[in-house]
């Protein structure tokens, strides 16, 4: 004689089914909606701006298409005051090559404008995301695919998310600034850095260097934190990571869009991470410091390593202050 199933039993083997079900229906369809950051917005050599995906310029001048399986983000920090971008990087994904160049833009890089600030840290502030992408666009010949806006608070809670990191503080640092709620205090040596710890170590501006010497910490910091992020127990937690990127950072970058790059990220190795600042020279122009780029050097390292569309930008296609130093070292 057979055992009747309990109807306790029978209604938890039920809903296991359900919830097995419902969560291969999810995957499916997270996966089915899952796609790259299409389109690119150009520029061509007369300025025109463009939002279609090819861009004819002239009868006897080719069409410029971006190359395939290649997107560029425009990435920025802004400071306490959620005014002024602080941190300000240029990021070519290549998925075909596996690899990631990231472009650090000094914050005081002087723009070739009319408006009263003319440093690229205050295009954020002076027409917000349009303007600043346009600003970035003057120097690099291209409009990127997609912006990432991020504050101090965002930026501290994703660290924390992925475990902090490990990092080699080179020297003792000890700053303060209470206009901007600034207060960093980090010890020399190896050590594992909270969310806060890591975004002060990026902060910290007393180098004998200035800005530049800034920006290769902030460089070694970038590739610390995208080996922690690689790690498996990390990449376990993309959906949770991407929740917490929608709710702490201003971009337009959508949920399909993220996975899809999330998904393809994880194959890449830290290693594949490439690391430049805009050439130039440090200067003081009435009375105000800047970061003049050297045009030459910078067309250069633009089409060797990020320009996004199949043929050369020219120096045309870029604007930079005209000075003696644009005639390279």
């Amino acid at each position: 004689m057979k055992k009747k199933k309990h109807p306790v039993k029978k209604i938890l083997l039920f809903s296991g089914l359900v919830i097995a079900t419902a969560v291969v229906v999810f995957s499916i369809t997270m996966a089915l909606n899952m796609r790259p950051p299409e389109g690119n917005k150009t520029i061509n050599r007369t300025g025109r701006v463009s939002n279609d995906i090819e861009v004819i310029i002239e009868d006897d001048i080719p069409p410029q298409t971006p190359k395939k399986q290649v997107y560029t983000f425009l990435v920025a920090g802004l400071d306490k005051t959620s005014v002024s971008t602080d941190v300000i990087m240029l990021v070519k994904l290549d998925i075909t090559n596996k690899n990631i160049n990231i472009l650090n833009i000094p914050r005081d890089t002087m723009l070739d404008t009319e408006r009263r600030s003319k440093k690229i840290n205050a295009s954020f502030s002076a027409g917000g995301v349009e303007l600043f992408e346009e600003d970035v666009a003057s120097l690099t010949g291209f409009y990127v695919n997609r912006y990432v806006i991020f504050d101090i608070k965002g930026v501290e809670k994703i660290i924390n998310a992925i475990g902090g990191v490990w990092f080699d503080v080179h020297r003792n640092m000890n700053y303060e600034d209470p206009t901007q709620d600034l207060y960093i205090h980090l010890k020399k040596g190896y050590q594992h850095l909270d969310g806060e710890q890591a975004v002060d170590l990026a902060r910290f501006r007393s180098y004998p260097e200035g800005d530049i010497e800034r920006i290769a910490i902030q460089q070694k910091l970038l590739k610390a934190l995208a080996k922690q992020a690689l790690k498996t127990e990390n990449i376990l937690k993309i959906p949770e990571l991407v929740a917490l990127v929608c709710d702490n950072v201003d971009t337009d970058i959508d949920i399909s869009e993220m996975l899809w790059l999330a998904n393809e990220v994880k194959n890449f190795s830290f290693d594949d991470i490439h690391t430049d600042i805009v050439p130039g020279t440090a200067d003081t122009i009435d009375r105000i410091s800047y970061w003049l780029p050297y045009k030459d050097e910078l067309l250069d390292l633009i089409n060797s390593r990020y320009n996004p569309l199949d043929s050369p930008i020219t120096e045309d296609d870029i604007k930079i202050v005209p000075y003696k130093a644009n005639k390279g070292k």
